[in-house]
Order: C-alpha cells, then sequence, then structure tokens
C-alpha cells in the first residue's frame, strides 16, 4: 500500500489546495513528511492526513491559525484538547451573540429608513397628519438648557459611549423632548433631553447620573415633517401647535422631535429630516 503522497496528491485527496499546504508548510502548522534535497519535492504519509483534518476541523469552527500553531506545537492530551475546544466554543458563542446584535441593527435600521421615507411623503404634503407608533426604548441624557437650534452633538456622543460601551452601535436616529406650549419663537424652547432609540437595554451600565433609560408611549401621535432650519421650524411649529389647539385635541403636554439625516456625505453641510410629534390623550 502506498504511504507517501506529493503535494498535488496529497491537496486532491484531502480537498485542500497545493497554495494553502505551501503557506502551512511555511509557517509552521503542517509541514511535509520529508522533502526531497536534490529537487525540493515535498512527501506527507499518509498517517498525517488524520492531522490535516485536526487543522480543517479546527479552521471549520474559526480558530485563528496562531492559535491552530501552539496548539499542534506540542503533545496535547484529551484533557488538553477538551479545554482547548472549551476555549474555542466560548469564542464561538461571543460571535454568534455579535452577529445577533448586528441583525437586530440591521433590521431596526431598515425599519427607520422605512419611517423616513414615509415621513419624506407625509413631508411633501406639507400637512399635519396623524399615525400611530409602538412604545419605544430610549436612553436619553438630560438637556435643561439646550435649544432645537443649538449643537447638540456633544449630549448625542455622550449616548453613543454609553451603548458602544456595551459592543452595540448607536444609529442615526435621534430627538429632543421639550414641553407643548405657545412658544413665540422655537429660540425659547428649552429641551428637558436628548435621546436615542436602543435595542439592547437589559445590558445597559450606566455610569452618569443625568442619562438613563426611558420609554416613549405608544399611541396615535398628531404630526408634522419639514426640512430642518430656523425658519422652517418656527412655521412648521406654530401651524402644529395651532391645529392641536384649534381641534381641541388633549396630549400628554410633550413635543417628541425627531432628526433624521437626509445626506449621509460627511463634506457637505447638514441635511437633516425634522419630523415633530405630540401624543393624543
Amino acid at each position: 500500500m502506498k504511504e507517501y503522497f506529493t503535494i498535488g496528491e496529497t491537496a486532491r485527496l484531502n480537498n485542500i489546495s497545493i497554495q494553502t499546504l505551501r503557506y502551512y508548510d511555511r509557517i509552521g502548522i503542517f509541514k511535509p513528511y520529508y522533502t526531497d534535497q536534490e529537487n525540493g519535492y515535498r512527501y506527507y504519509h499518509v498517517k498525517q492526513f488524520f492531522y490535516l483534518d485536526i487543522i480543517k476541523y479546527l479552521k471549520y469552527i474559526r480558530t485563528p491559525l496562531e492559535e491552530i500553531k501552539r496548539f499542534g506545537s506540542y503533545t496535547c492530551t484529551p484533557e488538553d484538547i477538551q479545554h482547548f475546544l472549551e476555549e474555542q466554543e466560548s469564542v464561538i458563542v461571543q460571535e454568534m451573540e455579535k452577529l445577533e446584535r448586528a441583525r437586530q441593527l440591521l433590521h431596526r435600521r431598515r425599519n427607520q429608513l422605512n419611517e423616513q421615507l414615509d415621513i419624506c411623503r407625509k413631508k411633501d404634503e406639507g400637512f399635519v397628519y396623524f399615525r400611530y407608533l409602538d412604545e419605544q426604548t430610549i436612553l436619553k441624557v438630560e438637556t435643561p438648557q439646550v435649544n432645537p437650534h443649538d449643537q447638540s452633538d456633544l449630549y448625542y456622543r455622550k449616548l453613543a459611549d454609553v451603548i458602544e460601551k456595551i459592543g452595540d452601535v448607536v444609529d442615526n436616529y435621534y430627538g429632543f423632548i421639550y414641553d407643548f406650549k405657545p412658544y413665540k419663537d422655537s429660540r425659547d424652547i428649552y429641551c428637558n433631553s436628548i435621546y436615542t432609540t436602543v435595542c439592547n437595554e437589559k445590558k445597559i451600565d450606566i455610569g452618569e447620573k443625568n442619562i438613563r433609560l426611558d420609554t416613549i408611549p405608544s399611541g396615535e401621535y398628531v404630526c408634522i415633517a419639514f426640512d430642518w432650519s430656523a425658519k422652517n421650524y418656527d412655521e412648521y411649529y406654530q401651524k402644529l401647535y395651532q391645529y392641536i389647539e384649534s381641534h381641541g385635541i388633549q396630549t400628554d403636554g410633550n413635543v417628541y422631535q425627531v432628526s433624521l439625516p437626509i445626506d449621509f456625505n460627511s463634506l457637505r453641510e447638514e441635511n437633516f429630516l425634522t419630523e415633530l410629534r405630540v401624543l393624543k390623550k
């Protein structure tokens, strides 16, 4: 029975490329049984194929090459192998959790973009409209002196920092909450808080006193949307306020402003779609 095989035969019998075998030889993970000194040909013994199967298995479970090299650099007992595989299982579980969070973020972002497209259609009509919103879990920071016209990026970064510390990514959805009143000028508005939505609230550990988790209630909201500008803000807020007052609509006393970026080019001037929401009671 044949015991020694060329690199081409070894590659074909083990469903692996010649280039991969050469690379494994070069970095010391899987070396040929011997190399012909006259012509440089590599030869592998049939008994080595078992170890190649182990390497392929470890690669399949996403073990880094450095770990595979370390694993094969000394004689392992079954206990050593068991401990090694337990470590790899832990790594895989962590990766699965990251992928699940990424899937949730992707799903939420797609829903937000669908919502944004719907708001854009409403904005083009220029009228007050009603829509039902599900309850939202939010992370918010108290901002007693912030006006909707002020730069609020630093407050938003505080929220992003809390979310990123648990391995999640903050999305592009952020808003303000302030009192629903008959403001003569939108520069008289002072926001109670700035918020963003979250999906892994159970894992959030908040260290700062003025940041906390909260919810925006579900229900029917009276809304108006516009392209953000100081002029538009005054005009559309007044239109929304007058509509609610003239129709005798009871509210929870808050305005929930949502801002969504329209342009994702960082070199251009900021361009936001804004929606003002007031919850009917």
